[in-house]
Order: C-alpha cells, then structure tokens, then sequence
C-alpha cells in the first residue's frame, strides 16, 4: 500500500539525515521539558499522605488511588504542553526539513509564531474530543458484540494512533496552507498514514525517559516527507544534501 510504503520511506530518509548529524538541536527542548517534567514527578512520588493505621486503610486506599490519578493527569498535561508550548520548534522542524526535501520556503514572523500555538492547542483539543467520541461509540459497539479483549486492545490502540497521528500531520497540513477542517478531512481520507504515525509516537513515547522527546521530533520528520510524497512533490530527481 502507497501509506505504508512513503512512512518507510520517511522513517529511511529521517534516519538518515539524523545520522549525518542534522536536525538534532529540535531534541533539545524536548529533553529540557522532560527534565523538568522528571525533577517534579519524582518530588512528587515521594509524598506519602497515608497513616499507616490499619483501621483507616480504607483512608489510605483512597488517597493511593487519588495519587495515581493526579500523577496520570500530570502525566497527561506533561504531553499536552510537548504537544502545543514546543509546537513553534516542530513548526520550524518541518519548514526546514520541507524545504530541503522540496525547495519549499514557508514565511515566518511574529503572527505565524502566534498562529501556530493557537492551532496547535485547538487541534489537540478538538483529537481529544474526537478522540473519546471514537472511544465511546466503539465502547458501545464492543459491549453489543461481545468482541474479545485483544479486539478492543487493538481498536483502542488505532484509534488513538489515528488522532495522535492528525495532531502531527496538521504541522505539515498547516504549512499547505490547510484549514484545521480541512486537514481533518485529509486525515480521513488516509488514515493508515494517520494510524501509522500515531503508532510510532505511541511506541516511541513507551521508552522510558526519553520516548516523549524523541518522539515528537521524529514523527514530525516522518510525516514531513510523507506528506510530501502524498501530494506529489516527493520523489525529486535531485536527492538530499549532503552537506
């Protein structure tokens, strides 16, 4: 299938670029946020608001369980903030790449920095809502059918991966000059690419401690040359520098 084969080519093309020692400053904030984000979880985890008395275990059940849910809220914020406050670094990411891979020359400045952050947080919102619609409604379908765990482990998993793989795709769409509904549009009309690019991110973002900065970086690359391939300005008879 042509998704499957212009994100192997993308991952190649990434790969190679990132070898030859490009591109490897857009890590850095994602790494300086992770640090942070560490630092805080850790001062976090060592709280311990438990009595320790069995006749108030019931006491201290709950509050383990309120630790848990607070810490996977932090943990979401934590890729919220990846997503939109380093959005601008990922925006430059791409332009750069796009115009090495095709020559194209996106205009930045001061509005375009601004534009890009409220997007980028409008996107995330409306894959978040989009996101747990899809999740509901196959919920539905799931408990009708009976469908076996594995099934909905791998529905869930696609599902996500599709949403996750639109908020990334949109750094490109948006660079085309694409309007969020429109970039929508094009996510659902090849959604093995958008699946594809949610499934690295998720795998990538499983590696302890380095996974969410990594992560970001490459699929924003990925989807890059994809991209380009989908819209007919890659392959190029010219190949990459190699400066």
């Amino acid at each position: 299938m042509k998704a499957i084969n212009y994100h192997i080519k993308g991952i190649i093309t990434s790969l190679e670029q990132l070898f030859k020692g490009k591109y490897l400053i857009y890590f850095l904030p994602g790494l300086i946020l992770t640090g942070i984000f560490l630092y805080f979880r850790s001062r976090f985890t060592e709280i311990d608001l438990t009595t320790g008395y069995w006749w108030l275990s019931w006491f201290d059940s709950g509050v383990s369980k309120a630790l848990s849910i607070v810490d996977f809220l932090f943990e979401q914020l934590y890729i919220f903030i990846v997503l939109t406050v380093l959005s601008p670094f990922f925006t430059a990411l791409g332009e750069k790449y796009d115009r090495e891979l095709t020559g194209k020359v996106t205009e930045g400045g001061i509005l375009r920095f601004i534009n890009d952050m409220i997007r980028m947080i409008f996107v995330v919102i409306l894959s978040l809502f989009l996101e747990f619609i899809f999740l509901v409604i196959y919920w539905l379908i799931s408990k009708i059918f009976g469908f076996s765990e594995m099934v909905d482990t791998i529905i869930y998993f696609s599902i996500a991966s599709f949403f996750f793989g639109f908020a990334f795709y949109d750094f490109a769409l948006e660079r085309y000059e694409k309007g969020v509904f429109s970039s929508l549009g094009f996510a659902f009309s090849a959604p093995i690419g958008m699946i594809i690019i949610g499934a690295i991110f998720q795998w990538l973002y499983m590696i302890p401690y380095i996974g969410i900065p990594v992560a970001p970086v490459l699929v924003v690359m990925i989807s890059t040359v994809a991209y380009a391939y989908y819209i007919k300005q890659l392959p190029k008879s010219k190949q990459l520098s190699n400066e």
